[in-house]
């Protein structure tokens, strides 16, 4: 008798293993489910923060607009000077021709 209680032993603890990770596994899909559903966007459309380039304005204009705004343009300072490097060289090609 006493064999099969050790036998018992570690089979009710695998039961016990499995079980609770599938209860595991069930909660974090609920709680997926739930944070999902808060972050999803709104309906409506997000207003504009005032650094969205508008249709009419060119890539440079913007760069040059915020240039000093950190994380709105890469690096503000770089592109402006390749800008009016940019514009330098056109003059002098257009010059030359």
């Amino acid at each position: 008798m006493s064999a099969s209680w050790f036998l018992l032993i570690p089979v009710a603890a695998l039961v016990v293993v499995v079980l609770g990770a599938v209860a595991v596994l069930k909660l974090q899909k609920v709680s997926l489910g739930r944070i999902e559903l808060r972050s999803a966007p709104a309906p409506r459309a997000a207003a504009p923060t005032g650094f969205q380039q508008s249709s009419q304005e060119s890539r440079e204009e913007f760069v040059r607009r915020h240039w000093q705004r950190p994380g709105v343009v890469a690096d503000g300072v770089t592109l402006v000077d390749l800008y009016d490097r940019i514009r330098a060289l056109e003059e002098r090609v257009n010059r030359a021709e």
